[in-house]
């Protein structure tokens, strides 16, 4: 069987791997997270995602030719600090309302590493994050957070602040993510990995690249304060990654939390998009692809504007007849 080339560098820069005395120095977190066995999960979930090769050129069906061997070196790199990501695949995908979304690849061994990180870290993390949140989180989608948005509906919250951030994903400050990073993440290993992958992929020092693994996650974290901020200033809020509900009992009420939506996103080096940003009357709403005012509620809708037409022609019938 050829050997890749990702295989002959690991291979070929990989120190034998480190002695149970040095072992024992690490945190076990770390140590398991980039275990062998480890990284075999993370690759069998990595498959089952599909996807292309990154810029590397190396496809799953290559990577698993050479799974056992791949693995073995791969884990020996990240213990020994050698590792170093492989070059992205940058493509675009068209966007549904025109442009097209940037999306930066990884090769097939970075989302391998990526997705062990990921799966070693999000108990904890999910563990600290705010309960308005929902997108990329264990046991949340798309339906539990259309289902808060319609209890906030339906306790009376008769208007939807809708918000956008401004090119959220491409804007992210590096410097404040990984300045509050460690509060999240104790172990230095994990931290640096982070760093690595996220300045590889947007040298500019701001952005997380969409396509890579650990991204929502990292989005998540770093929009956990804005979350904070909005419950301790009173805001009820739903939020799928930067999709995000407020519910209020009138316009006005709408309108001032977009205002100060606006000042706590710019406090955080984010803009709201004021072109899609709005505030709509909750019969009318959706969120997330959904309706939000429940199906009777908006059958008595329609039946009191069809009753008001009745009666606003008979009125006028009758003072016709007068």
């Amino acid at each position: 069987m050829r050997v890749s080339p990702l295989l002959s560098r690991l291979v070929r820069r990989a120190p034998p791997p480190p002695s149970p005395k040095s072992t024992r120095l690490r945190q076990p977190a770390a140590a398991d997270a980039f275990g062998v066995p480890a990284l075999e999960r993370a690759f069998l979930r990595v498959r089952a995602n599909g996807g292309g090769a990154g810029g590397d050129g190396v496809t799953l069906a290559r990577f698993d030719r050479a799974r056992a061997q791949t693995l073995a070196a791969l884990s020996a790199a990240l213990a020994t600090g050698v590792y170093r990501p492989g070059p992205l695949r940058r493509v675009g995908l068209r966007k549904r309302g025109g442009g097209r979304r940037p999306l930066a690849i990884p090769c097939v061994v970075d989302r391998v590493v990526q997705t062990a990180w990921l799966s070693a870290l999000a108990p904890t993390l999910e563990a600290r994050m705010h309960p308005s949140s929902f997108a990329y989180r264990s046991g949340r989608g798309v339906d539990d957070a259309v289902a808060a948005a319609r209890a906030h509906v339906a306790s009376g919250r008769a208007y939807v602040a809708r918000v956008d951030i401004q090119d959220f994903f491409d804007r992210i400050p590096h410097a404040r993510l990984f300045a509050e990073l460690p509060a999240w993440i104790a172990d230095k290993r994990f931290l640096d990995l982070a760093r690595t992958w996220v300045r590889t992929a947007a040298p500019a020092g701001r952005g997380l690249p969409q396509g890579s693994p650990i991204s929502p996650a990292l989005a998540n974290v770093y929009l956990d304060p804005l979350d904070r901020a909005m419950a301790a200033e009173g805001l009820v809020a739903v939020r799928y990654a930067d999709d995000i509900a407020v519910f209020c009992h009138s316009a006005s009420e709408g309108r001032a939390a977009l205002e100060r939506l606006g000042d706590l996103l710019s406090a955080r080096g984010l803009e709201l998009n004021v072109d899609k940003s709005r505030v709509v009357a909750a019969h009318a709403a959706d969120f997330l692809g959904k309706r939000l005012a429940p199906r009777r509620l908006r059958l008595g809708e329609r039946l009191g504007r069809l009753l008001r037409r009745l009666f606003s022609g008979r009125r006028e019938r009758n003072m016709e007849t007068a």
